[in-house]
């Protein structure tokens, strides 16, 4: 009985002593450090995770404005080039293919007429359908009639270069008047048609010779040097280097180069817009008023 009743004694004592000792496992403030810890740890992976995704998204952010930016700029650069290339489109195309702006050119010769060169010169001329103004001396007029007929058939403008070539300004008043109308009444009898034009041989000019020839007098702004050069190459060069809308060209038909010039650089230049045309065409184009005794070199635009 005494063994019974101290056993079931001890068994209280012991279940009291683990009851209690339960209670202290779990009031124990190791455990509560340890739960606030946890979180922590928590909020510390929470926050690099967050920290990561905001740096790829700026990443990202960044790539696509980068992109976006060179995308922008070739486009600008496309529509500039774009827009460059179709400004100097047009403009090319008003300057050289524009069927409405006709580059007038005046072509003129001196010091003829000379049948052997002459008349090539107007076959280039009316393959071409092209004109030209032939200051003609007149004490040449009567050997070649047919070639001034000719030429003033075409549409040509037969004009005065004096009689026989003289210095105008080492002449008289009454020596220069002799000059003017002897060649001028010769070309009228032969072509039967007024002439209205005087261009001063060498170009010579003074006061005495404005007031004494009572016509316009044709000057030039374009000068061949086919006298001089007595070369094909050199004389086509010499034109469609310098040639311009609304010049006066000067040549002389006594050469057989001066020829072969013309017949190439006649339809190149047409080729290229330009039109040939007598020199009073030119001006009346221009709407240039000539005077009796003023110096005409060109008609530009």
């Amino acid at each position: 009985m005494k063994t019974n009743l101290s056993k079931r004694i001890i068994s209280i004592i012991m279940c009291f002593c683990l009851f209690g000792l339960a209670g202290c496992v779990n009031n124990t403030p190791v455990d509560t450090d340890a739960d606030s810890t946890t979180p922590s740890s928590s909020s510390t992976t929470t926050t690099t995770t967050t920290t990561t995704t905001t740096t790829t998204t700026t990443t990202t952010t960044t790539t696509t404005t980068t992109t976006t930016t060179t995308a922008k700029k070739e486009e600008e650069e496309s529509t500039s080039k774009s827009t460059q290339k179709s400004t100097t489109t047009t403009t090319r195309r008003t300057q050289d293919e524009n069927p409405n702006h006709e580059k007038l050119v005046a072509l003129t010769f001196d010091d003829g007429p000379y049948s052997p060169v002459t008349e090539k010169i107007l076959d280039t001329l009316q393959k071409n359908g092209a004109k030209a103004t032939f200051f003609v001396v007149g004490d040449r007029v009567d050997r070649y009639q047919s070639t001034v007929k000719r030429a003033s058939n075409l549409g040509c403008e037969i004009a005065s270069h004096t009689w026989s070539h003289k210095n105008l300004t080492k002449l008289t008043a009454a020596e220069i008047a002799n000059e003017i109308n002897k060649s001028t009444d010769k070309i009228t009898s032969v072509t039967g048609k007024s002439v209205t034009l005087v261009r001063p041989p060498e170009g010579a000019v003074n006061d005495k010779v404005k007031k004494n020839v009572q016509y316009p007098l044709i000057m030039w702004s374009v000068d061949s040097l086919d006298w001089k050069n007595r070369n094909t190459q050199k004389n086509y060069d010499a034109v469609v280097n310098s040639v311009f809308d609304g010049c006066i060209i000067l040549m002389h038909d006594l050469y057989p180069q001066t020829a072969e010039a013309v017949a190439k650089f006649v339809p190149d230049l047409m080729a290229k817009g330009y039109k040939f045309v007598t020199v009073t065409e030119l001006m009346e184009a221009r709407g240039v008023t000539l005077q009796n005794g003023k110096k005409y070199s060109q008609a530009r635009p």
